[in-house]
């Protein structure tokens, strides 16, 4: 693999954010201007991330005609986690991307800076240019202080979504962004004490329990969420060790909600990043990443805005790193 990253868009804000993010994540910049070229470029040299402008369908259509002609969708030299897609469009009017077996990242072109949005996607990317793209470390800037809550029964997360309530207010967010992205954190933990536990077989343990059931969470069920803000942006991740979460029913979800203003996540579908579209359509961005068998990490990321109306407006992401087996 080349200590690269390609850029495949005619647009200037693209070339300048994407320089901005190979320069925080440690790599250097390669532009090409269409999809024949990008492949060429993929099978010779095998960059480290791809970013992909497919604001125009036909664009993202070719991308994908040339990579399957050139290596084939899912040959070796394609890993979808270091593929990322840039739009204009909202992931509503770009929902064919989900379906595509490059699918691993989605950045809104809103907001899309060379300065700070850079900065923090470069984090994301260099994370993600490790065998597993776990710990929040990784994903903040140098220095800035990690708060760790270990969740040892369910009847605390109510007091960690307050906890963290409390820090945002504080930390001058306002008040109705705060209680959003409190509500984000109620539904990670949710996600990682009920939905994520399986038994051998895969089957989930909890689907059909009452999420108000005191449960224990020791051994292999223990939860732990880690918080960071370092001025302009805060990180929240929910850690739970089954590494469950299906990439394609999250996906599935994500994009039956943003295709369909009357479909609604049901809390019957275990496993599945339950809620968090809503939380994502509010402006915040995520990283899910999953070790199969072994760990998923999500995480979610908020800019700090002088009124919550800008909330919605700020740059923004989704990301995937889906891995199918254990280093552990």
């Amino acid at each position: 693999m080349s200590n690269f990253l390609l850029l495949v868009s005619q647009r200037k804000e693209d070339l300048e954010f994407a320089q901005s993010v190979a320069a925080t994540a440690g790599l250097s910049s390669v532009k090409v201007a269409n999809a024949k070229d990008a492949a060429v470029v993929m099978a010779n040299e095998s960059p480290a991330i791809v970013f992909v402008d497919t604001t125009n369908p036909v664009f993202f259509q070719e991308f994908e005609a040339a990579v399957h002609a050139k290596l084939g969708l899912f040959s070796e030299q394609v890993n979808p986690n270091r593929i990322h897609f840039i739009s204009r469009e909202a992931l509503g009017a770009v929902a064919q991307l989900i379906q595509s077996p490059l699918f691993g990242h989605f950045v809104q072109r809103t907001d899309l800076s060379p300065g700070p949005s850079g900065e923090v996607y470069g984090r994301l990317v260099q994370a993600t240019l490790n065998d597993r793209a776990f710990s929040l470390s990784r994903l903040v800037k140098e220095g800035v202080k990690i708060q760790t809550i270990k969740i040892k029964e369910s009847t605390q997360k109510v007091n960690a979504v307050e906890a963290v309530k409390k820090f945002l207010m504080a930390a001058k967010f306002p008040t109705r962004a705060a209680t959003l992205i409190a509500n984000a954190v109620d539904e990670l933990l949710m996600n990682s004490i009920f939905d994520a536990p399986v038994d051998e077989m895969g089957k989930h343990i909890y689907s059909s329990t009452p999420r108000t059931t005191v449960l224990k969470l020791d051994g292999r069920n223990q939860v732990e969420m880690n918080l960071a803000f370092d001025g302009s942006y805060v990180a929240i991740m929910a850690c739970d060790l089954f590494g469950s979460l299906n990439k394609q029913k999250l996906l599935t979800h994500i994009s039956k909600m943003y295709t369909n203003d009357e479909y609604k996540l049901k809390a019957s579908v275990a496993g599945a990043g339950i809620g968090l579209a809503n939380v994502f359509r509010s402006g915040a961005s995520f990283l899910f990443s999953c070790a199969a068998g072994d760990r998923t990490e999500v995480t979610v990321f908020f800019k700090r805005t002088d009124n919550f109306r800008e909330l919605k407006d700020q740059f923004q992401f989704i990301s995937t790193q889906f891995y199918s087996e254990s280093t552990s």
